[in-house]
């Protein structure tokens, strides 16, 4: 493993510039003195290909920022030396390091060294680059824009690369982990579907699953919000139902909510419009707060007895087997400011397949809330792994930390 050398708070051996202090031997330059720049174009679709091929093997990248802007393949490419590009719509300013033979589409601006540099070293000191939006319009990012940001670089190639070497096993690591993840999530998925459909069976437990209406198992909440509480919640894919406060960092709902609905810990909420992830809308369960408050425009029940398991409910909505049943009574194509149009009367008379044994609901519940709970510790350690890797880039990408040569 290379060798670090840590420096001590005096700047002796640093000199100071716009960036702040720098070691001696270092430079301050543009990024138009470093690289060449171009932005993608459009895709050519007698050559592309959602999935890779034989004939189709050059990767295509885009400014989305999942897989590094991979939008699918090509029997051709436009850049064929190793490249950086960054992102220029959306979340702008996304800097990934590409090998050769690929195509950037979607004006994704793209960097090409002019100078004996290292490439990927170079795309680690690019993103500490803090890009600003100068569009007053839609978030972008031009060429012109992007290549008058400066760098503070090391000059001697072997420090790049050795700076290369050691964050590229950060971001090896980090890569595994989230492959780990991924492979975990899948499972939990499938896991979680052959449960919830009876495909898997669990030991002991052989009596026949049974068809209820909904309001035999839960029964709706239309209790205002007498008491003025503030907690306005959102749906989140990710943390369920969540205060917009702590979603937003900022409340965006209207001041006025006597005419919400007040939600207490426990009970369910259906947000009838479509989210990522969720294209007939997502039911959660309100698990972070005592009491929050939700539109009236959500559909919102709790469990009408202790008989059922409510985790058993909470994993048999995630997993969508309401869909089919939800796809039945709304009105095909018709959408409500962009909510599924249905009938809340039909909600409530769609049917439930589950165990009537609520000590089944709860062994299924428990074999996934066990999953869940390792896939949550898997992404603690990831972020951990992340702040580490964050820590070390501030250090050695501004050479308060020097590697030895």
């Amino acid at each position: 493993m290379t060798e670090v050398i840590e420096q001590t708070e005096n700047k002796k051996g640093y000199k100071k510039t716009k960036l702040g202090w720098i070691p001696e031997d270092w430079e301050v330059a543009k990024l138009f003195e470093l690289f060449n720049f171009t932005a993608g174009g459009d895709v050519n679709k007698t050559i592309f290909s959602r999935n890779k091929t034989k004939t189709h093997c050059y990767p295509i990248y885009s400014n989305s920022i999942e897989k590094k802007g991979l939008y699918g393949y090509s029997s051709k490419y436009t850049i064929d030396q190793e490249a950086i590009t960054i992102t220029g719509r959306g979340d702008i300013g996304r800097v990934f390091f590409h090998e050769p033979f690929f195509t950037p589409i979607g004006r994704l601006v793209t960097a090409i060294a002019k100078k004996n540099i290292d490439t990927k070293a170079l795309s680690f000191f690019i993103t500490q680059i803090k890009f600003r939006n100068e569009s007053t319009g839609v978030p972008q990012l031009t060429v012109p824009q992007v290549q008058k940001y400066s760098i503070a670089y090391p000059t001697s190639k072997n420090e790049q690369e050795k700076i290369a070497e050691i964050l590229s096993v950060w971001d090896d690591g980090i890569e595994a982990f989230e492959k780990l993840i991924e492979q975990k999530e899948i499972f939990h998925k499938a896991l979680m579907k052959n449960l919830l459909i009876g495909k898997i069976r669990l030991s002991g437990y052989n009596s026949k699953w049974t068809h209820s209406k909904f309001n035999s198992i839960f029964e709706r909440i239309t209790r205002k919000n007498e008491e003025l509480n503030s907690n306005i919640l959102t749906i989140s894919a990710q943390n369920g139902l969540i205060s917009q406060k702590d979603f937003y960092n900022k409340r965006i709902a209207s001041v006025d909510t006597s005419k919400y609905i007040l939600l207490k810990n426990g009970e369910f909420a259906y947000n009838k419009s479509y989210s990522n992830g969720y294209p007939l809308g997502a039911i959660k369960r309100l698990d972070l707060y005592e009491k929050g408050v939700v539109s009236s425009l959500y559909i919102c029940f709790k469990l009408n007895n202790s008989d059922n398991c409510s985790d058993f409910w909470k994993y048999y909505f995630e997993a969508g087997m309401l869909n089919r049943e939800i796809k039945m009574i709304a009105q095909e194509g018709a959408r409500n400011h962009g909510l599924l149009n249905m009938a809340t009367e039909d909600f409530f008379n769609m049917l439930l397949y589950h165990p009537k044994d609520s000590k089944e609901q709860q062994k299924i519940a428990e074999i996934l809330n066990k999953s869940d709970k390792e896939i949550q510790l898997l992404n603690s350690k990831l972020e951990k792994l992340k702040e580490q890797k964050k820590g070390l880039m501030q250090k050695l990408l501004t050479g308060q930390i020097r590697v030895k040569i």
